[in-house]
């Protein structure tokens, strides 16, 4: 189930902005990329990372994808799962909230537009690293890879989303740093703004409806026009 908390503010609005977690509101695709170059360095394992960054977006601690990069090197998958876990968590620890995000949470907060996380890391992750940041009672809803039936890209986690925000997707808009997250988002009718960070810079994010630097200084009226030029609202 997801974890739901009483949204500061009521109202009718019936929009809704719906996050994603890793690199849109903390930077912590940089920790996991440094957390696996560690672990290859480590295991003398050539870390091709290029090909890694180009998947994220996609859960990486699976055994399968452990086995495939780590080879005999990395011994019992689940044991490196261990590891890597660890050093991510530990370079991760002290991360700060991405630029722009805390503003853009009060705006929705004193306009009554709800808002959601959508992410397909699993619910320890997310809620500890938004309990660490003071931001865990801004959404009224997590939604995490525990709580669907299939992660991003299929569209299940942000569909899961509008159904306990209760608002329409056309009146929605996601907020996404990765192909994958974009492709979910549009895949279930939403709006997508795509905000790359330093390693999803190279990601084609051509078919998202807005593509920015960073959400420093952005208002909610810039994301919500998407729908006003599109005519959905």
């Amino acid at each position: 189930m997801s974890s739901v908390s009483a949204h500061p503010a009521g109202g009718t609005d019936s929009r809704a902005l719906i996050f994603d977690f890793d690199g849109v509101i903390v930077d912590t695709e940089s920790a996991v990329v440094a957390g696996w170059r560690a672990e290859c360095v480590d295991l003398g394992v050539p870390f091709d990372e290029e090909a890694f960054v180009a998947t994220l977006g996609t859960p990486s601690l699976r055994p399968e994808r452990v086995a495939a990069v780590l080879g005999a090197a990395g011994g019992d998958p689940l044991a490196a799962i261990d590891r890597i876990r660890s050093r991510v968590r530990a370079l991760a620890l002290d991360l700060p909230v991405l630029p722009g995000v805390r503003e853009l949470l009060e705006q929705a907060r004193a306009a009554g537009v709800r808002t959601a996380v959508a992410s397909s890391a699993n619910r320890e992750w997310v809620t500890g690293h938004l309990e660490r940041v003071g931001l865990l009672s801004a959404f009224a809803a997590v939604f995490c890879r525990d709580d669907v039936a299939a992660g991003k890209p299929a569209p299940d986690l942000y569909l899961a989303a509008l159904a306990s925000l209760r608002s329409p997707a056309p009146a929605a808009v996601a907020i996404e740093d990765t192909a994958t997250g974009v492709t979910a988002a549009q895949a279930a009718g939403l709006r997508c703004v795509a905000v790359p960070g330093p390693l999803t810079i190279g990601h084609d994010l051509a078919v998202a409806d807005l593509i920015l630097p960073s959400l420093a200084g952005v208002g909610l009226d810039d994301l919500f026009a998407l729908h006003l030029r599109a005519g959905t609202l």
